[in-house]
């Protein structure tokens, strides 16, 4: 038997035994995929016993339903995955998870949802690309220049976020990255012909790619040549194998075997299909010994990497530490006017661009940086021709732009990105956002046109329910400031903490009200008290400006108002119980006003009556007259808070 067969027949085997123990997970890619992964991982530069070294090849494996193949390989190829964790596939506490997880040593992107992957991938070969250029010495070396590779399948590929990233890359010509497509043309319902008909090809052709094919999928010599040959290429490359689902069991071709586990007859007839009769899990002696010789190889070019980064540290101190550790450092001098307007956008620019940041902090907009003014104002464009700008042009792909964020931040701790668009337009990033709290990446996004109050461009632009989707997600850090101080504060936070923050900013200009840069942290403080208070305003951002002014106007009809600011709900929730007690003190009355659908209010305010927010789309209108529309003006709110009062 050819060392490959056997290899490859290992891994087929085994992923399907970890398939019917568990009885759960997709045989169908693994069987197919096998010769894909072996020659993927002859060819990648990476080191078991070390797996998160710095300058190891990147996969992301988009097709992460293909996790049963991708345990089996890693544990073939010596990582911490042992044969008990592949027969504790899918089990509750085993780190052989349904889909691939970043926890686990070899895997460098938590996947799942089809087409992230793609685009993390996209994300982490602009990484590589930005940090070659930018750490390199004068000699010319640099310690980044690895290659970055993604499996996929025919269901990445529908994926609208898949065909942004793609759009993207081909016109960056990152020509480090190399995707291999499974082209085993059938989906959970069937054939892809039903759904999908398009020429791959030509399509990538289109968007500047480099275009390999393999016929045979079943080839791994034919693959590894592909690889090599891609390597060359000017361009990104997608190799295509043309494959057959489920090969070698009995239900090849079908679409039944996508996510059917075979049982131990099936598994027996693909042993006789495969001429594999070895042991269960157990890696066969000739197959031990070619990936001993494969590792040996590898081993050798990680120690010379090893030397050379030795040599860059001593040589290039500063570097080194904003590489390996990242330096985001984050300075500000409060202001606290009591009077005056701020443009909470063109503070947002003046914070970003006065920032002394010594590390990498890249990033851009979904084509609004005029808007929502998150932009370097002197910061050279990250191109096809410029690999050292730190501003990205994501175009209009707000799906990919926070996906490829996510990339750009899992590629190590050296490097960070940020990405903008308006608030109503969240919901096209919803999946990567989700993703970036459960992997607990440090991508920062920023958020302008925040309410109702964008005013004329009406409901499609107004956000009204994009605040309680952002709260709602664990790990994710939400501020809505209410003035620049507490827009630093928010900035301090992030770049002092390695987790995902959303930033959320008003359109309009506001009045100064006095916020707080240190109690930003703290998520809810104190705004503006009365002696004698008899009364709590809490709200956020632009709302609470507007509470503030309710607040003078109530004062004069002898009510006495305490005003809360709540720039993070998760932040203050996490504050001390004796702190939140003195900050909204429950024996007063406690009225939540926010123009936002958010029901988390209703926990801070004194019941569901002192909860005034939104229930409704917006209207098209000039701002003042739609926030009147629907009582959030502060004439409005002062009439219907001093009715909550008379008739408690």
């Amino acid at each position: 038997m050819k060392i490959e067969d056997l290899l490859t027949g290992y891994l087929r085997v085994t992923s399907c035994l970890e398939i019917e123990k568990a009885n759960s997970g997709h045989p169908g890619v693994a069987l197919d995929g096998a010769p894909i992964f072996l020659a993927l991982y002859k060819n990648m530069s990476f080191n078991p016993k070390d797996p998160k070294y710095i300058n190891r090849d990147r996969i992301v494996f988009s097709a992460g339903h293909a996790s049963a193949l991708i345990y089996a390989t890693l544990h073939l190829f010596g990582f911490n995955v042992s044969n008990k964790d592949l027969q504790n596939f899918r089990q509750l506490g085993s780190k052989t998870c349904g889909h691939p997880e970043i926890e686990l040593g070899g895997i460098d992107a938590s996947t799942g949802p089809l087409g992230q992957g793609i685009a993390m991938s996209v994300g982490l070969a602009v990484a590589e690309s930005y940090l070659r250029e930018n750490f390199k010495t004068d000699s010319g070396y640099s310690p980044i220049n690895h290659y970055t590779y993604c499996f996929c399948g025919d269901g990445c590929l529908m994926e609208g976020v898949a065909q942004e990233a793609v759009s993207l890359a081909g016109n960056l010509k990152l020509n480090r990255l190399i995707l291999l497509y499974d082209k085993n043309d059938i989906t959970i319902e069937g054939s892809t012909k039903i759904s999908n008909q398009e020429d791959v090809e030509k399509k990538f052709l289109a968007c500047n790619w480099n275009v390999l094919k393999v016929a045979n999928g079943n080839d791994v010599n034919a693959i590894d040549k592909a690889i090599k040959k891609a390597k060359k290429s000017t361009k990104p490359t997608i190799i295509i194998c043309q494959t057959k689902i489920g090969y070698g069991s009995e239900f090849v071709g079908q679409n039944c075997v996508h996510g059917k586990p075979l049982n131990r007859t099936q598994i027996d007839t693909l042993r006789k299909n495969l001429n594999y009769f070895e042991e269960d899990y157990k890696i066969p002696k000739e197959a031990q010994e070619y990936v001993a010789k494969l590792l040996e190889e590898k081993l050798k070019n990680y120690e010379k990497e090893k030397q050379l980064l030795s040599e860059y540290k001593i040589n290039e101190k500063r570097k080194y530490h904003a590489l390996t550790c990242g330096d985001f450092r984050f300075k500000y001098s409060p202001s606290n006017l009591e009077t005056g307007k701020v443009d909470m956008r063109k503070a947002g620019k003046e914070l970003l661009n006065s920032c002394d940041f010594v590390s990498s902090f890249i990033g851009g907009s979904a084509d609004l940086s005029p808007s929502t003014m998150f932009y370097y104002e002197n910061g050279s464009h990250f191109d096809d021709k410029n690999r050292a700008g730190k501003t990205l042009s994501f175009g209009i792909r707000e799906h990919a732009m926070g996906a490829i964020c996510n990339g750009i931040a899992l590629h190590n701790k050296g490097i960070r990105a940020f990405c903008s668009t308006f608030l109503s337009f969240e919901n096209y990033m919803t999946p990567a956002i989700r993703l970036s709290a459960l992997m607990n990446v440090p991508v920062l996004y920023y958020f302008s046109h925040d309410s109702i109050a964008v005013g004329e461009d009406g409901p499609t632009h107004q956000p009204v329910e994009q605040l309680a989707t952002l709260r709602a997600m664990p790990n994710l850090v939400v501020f809505r400031p209410c003035g620049k101080n507490e827009l630093a504060g928010a900035l301090k936070f992030y770049f002092s903490n390695s987790r995902p923050v959303a930033i959320v900013i008003p359109r309009q200009v506001l009045d100064c009200v006095g916020d707080d840069y240190e109690n930003a942290s703290l998520g809810g403080y104190i705004l503006k008290d009365m002696e004698g208070f008899s009364l709590t305003l809490c709200g956020a951002g632009s709302d609470c400006v507007t509470l503030c002014k309710v607040a003078q106007k109530l004062s004069k009809k002898r009510v006495k108002c305490r005003v809360v600011s709540m720039p993070s709900t998760e932040i203050f929730d996490a504050q001390p119980r004796d702190y939140q007690e003195r900050v909204l003190d429950a024996s007063k009355p406690i009225v939540c006003v926010e123009s936002s659908s958010d029901n988390i209010w209703y926990k801070y305010a004194s019941s569901k009556d002192y909860v005034i927010n939104l229930t409704q789309f917006g209207k098209s209108g000039k701002a003042d007259e739609v926030l009147d529309y629907f009582n959030l003006s502060e004439e409005k709110l002062t009439k219907r808070i001093l009715s909550l009062l008379k008739s408690k």
